[in-house]
């Protein structure tokens, strides 16, 4: 080999590191150099390759830093944003599909999306114009046929969506022109344009060609498109040069799946990812950067109130004063909680009431309420999961302590997240008691009275005591007379608990010093408005 090719290279700063090779009695040697010589030839080598991890490299580094690695705790268990109410789904595929409308992230108002123009024709009907020259990541055009399926396709009671809930007023959806549909709702609808930002629109050719693929692979027409996903490892995502809007920074993301709390801390700060969600309280001191906010997800208990051990309003009342919310929130979450106020919604949200406040924590009172409902210690089954949200597990070994101190035989149950879902959705299979995490993404009583308190709703275990007052609000116009009805039912399932409201959580985001992002109220994780310095 000749002394002037390059026979070992490594990434200095982007120079190539030479060692200078003659052969000698057929093998090749480093030519011997002078001891001073030597020697300043190493602290030179020394010095380059320092900077390449610290400054040189780190050049080269940030002009290829158009790529991002996020730790997410689970992986999703479908990519059908139409099926599962799956929040690790939906920080993957918010970047991929889009509703008619879109939520503001700073207002948390519904702005134009696939949808240009939208008008309440009658106190029933919506008229919806749509967005032309928009294609799916297939290349098929998006039009009203494509609503018209989505719609009525989340809508089929035979699909099962653990979604309706949040479009149970929508009755109907008929296309007008190729750009233009009405919606027909059951009764009015104040919260209608909210629940459009929702509601993701899906491509009729490629779902009806392959339903069971849609499982696994998405087609939106989002900034965003999915191009792998390789089962227990990751799912990537890569920039739609095509995409009809604005053009994102950030070009790919890849999404990885880390449930322990630590190990994802732990890739943070190893440079293994680049932004990582739910970080611990614990961790937040020495993460490179942290992103707190408040936090639209309320942790709860849902009661079995329809049969079983749990049916006795009673035994509910007794599981609501053993637990101690203001521990949970301070010791369990060191102040990055706040105890639930007597109910999962949040001042200025449509159904608030203010006279509610939380159960005290009373274990004797907890005592004496088992005592006057006959308990004689029989099992009682509470499913929990473990890595979905902040500290989850956590929470539920907590609450299930503190019931068995106030004389509950309870038996904790961790199921996957893919199990858990099905029986959280399931009302035939319901436990005694479920943990789960509940976000009201439309800010109206609507969202969780009609997915956990009446009899339809994917989520309920409670009997139809409600329904026709839930009906009712739903469809009133009159703000203060729809306020005073949500107060009515919000009261009348607390005193006869349908669940045991905990605490609300703060989003805790870990990233990098280079990554430029602003968590947003509605939890959305938006890659398109991330940059990369």
């Amino acid at each position: 080999m000749s002394a002037g090719n390059c026979r070992e290279q490594q990434n200095t700063g982007g120079k190539c590191v030479r060692m200078r090779m003659i052969k000698i009695n057929g093998r090749d040697n480093v030519k011997k150099f002078k001891p001073a010589l030597m020697i300043l030839m190493i602290l030179v080598l020394a010095v380059s390759l320092v900077a390449a991890g610290c400054g040189g490299g780190d050049s080269k580094q940030q002009a290829q830093r158009d790529s991002i690695t996020i730790a997410i705790p689970n992986e999703p268990s479908s990519m059908d944003v139409q099926f599962p109410d799956d929040g690790n789904m939906r920080l993957i595929t918010e970047n991929v599909t889009e509703g008619l409308l879109a939520m503001d992230g700073k207002s948390l108002k519904p702005v134009p999306c696939l949808a240009t123009e939208y008008k309440n024709t009658s106190s029933t009907s919506w008229t919806v114009k749509l967005r032309e020259g928009v294609k799916f990541h297939n290349g098929n055009p998006f039009n009203a046929d494509d609503v018209v399926f989505s719609v009525k396709r989340i809508l089929d009671p035979n699909f099962k969506s653990d979604l309706v809930g949040y479009f149970q007023s929508i009755k109907d959806v008929k296309k007008i022109g190729d750009y233009e549909v009405e919606f027909i709702t059951d009764g009015s609808d104040p919260s209608f344009p909210t629940r459009l930002t929702l509601l993701k629109m899906m491509d009729k050719e490629t779902v009806e060609g392959a339903p069971d693929k849609v499982k696994t692979e998405l087609v939106g027409t989002g900034p965003y498109k999915q191009v792998v996903w390789e089962r227990g490892q990751n799912v990537v995502i890569e920039r739609n040069d095509q995409y009809w809007g604005a053009k994102p920074t950030v070009k790919t993301a890849k999404y990885r799946f880390i449930e322990e709390d630590a190990t994802r801390a732990a890739a943070l700060k190893a440079g293994e990812v680049d932004l990582a969600t739910n970080m611990l309280p614990e961790y937040v001191k020495d993460l490179p950067k942290v992103k707190t906010i408040e936090g639209l997800e309320f942790s709860l208990v849902r009661m079995n109130a329809i049969r079983g051990i749990m049916k006795d309003p009673k035994m509910r009342q007794a599981a609501s004063y053993a637990i101690n919310n203001e521990a949970i929130a301070q010791s369990l979450y060191q102040g990055y909680a706040a105890v639930a106020p007597g109910q999962v919604f949040k001042p200025g949200y449509a159904g608030f009431n203010a006279n509610l406040k939380p159960y005290p924590y009373d274990v004797n009172k907890a005592k004496e309420l088992l005592k006057e409902a006959g308990y004689k210690g029989e099992k009682i089954e509470f499913v929990g999961e473990r890595g979905r949200w902040l500290k989850d597990g956590e929470q539920i070994e907590t609450i299930a302590q503190m019931l068995r101190e106030a004389g509950f035989n309870v038996e904790v149950k961790m199921l996957s997240f893919q199990n858990w879902l099905r029986v959280l959705f399931n009302r035939e299979q319901a436990p005694d008691m479920i943990f789960t995490f509940h976000s009201n993404d439309i800010f109206d009583a609507d969202r969780t009275f009609s997915t956990y308190v009446h009899t339809k709703g994917p989520g309920s275990s409670y009997p139809d005591t409600h329904d026709k007052k839930i009906e009712a609000a739903r469809v009133e116009l009159d703000p203060a007379k729809r306020q005073q009805m949500y107060e009515e039912i919000g009261q009348a399932v607390y005193d006869d608990p349908a669940w045991i409201s905990l605490v609300n959580i703060k989003d805790i985001y870990g990233m990098k010093d280079y990554v430029e992002w602003e968590p947003r109220q509605d939890m959305r994780l938006t890659v398109y408005e991330m940059t990369l310095k």
